[in-house]
């Protein structure tokens, strides 16, 4: 019960990621859309129409849906290290990096059956990526905490 218990959020996660990977991409563009929309309305409402008018929304979409990969893989990142470390596993950090990489080169695989998406090997280095940069913050933090 006390591995189920520390395994359950990275699975949990782990079904939220397969679930949006099964959106089709058209509605995958719609989600990603909704944020689009909602970061030029805040530029437009704290500098104006002209500086929303001026952001070029091709690029500002790729980018938001960039980052939510790395999100997603970050948040993953957590919650396999954090397994790791309740069954003391040596090395938490390499482990839950090397799962994040596995994870999300099977999910990108799992996009190649869905609708209007594709694999890319590029995200999974996105992803990846996303990981590898929450393993530099909680080290960072970690040694914050140590100086302390």
């Amino acid at each position: 019960m006390k591995r189920l218990k520390a395994w359950l959020p990275a699975l949990a996660w782990m079904g939220v990621i397969f679930l949006m990977s099964a959106m089709p991409g058209e509605t995958s563009g719609e989600q990603s859309g909704r944020i689009l929309r909602l970061v030029t309305g805040l530029v437009a409402f704290l500098f104006g129409e002209q500086a929303a008018a001026g952001i070029d929304l091709d690029m500002l979409h790729l980018l938001i849906r960039k980052a939510a990969h790395m999100a997603e893989y970050a948040v993953l990142f957590m919650l396999y290290r954090r397994a790791l470390r309740l069954e003391d596993a040596g090395r938490p950090g390499l482990w839950a990096l090397m799962l994040c990489a596995c994870y999300a080169a099977t999910d990108e695989f799992h996009q190649s059956f869905t609708e209007g998406r594709g694999p890319s090997a590029m995200d999974v280095g996105i992803d990846t990526l996303g990981a590898a940069a929450a393993w530099v913050l909680t080290k960072l933090i970690s040694q914050i905490k140590k100086e302390r």
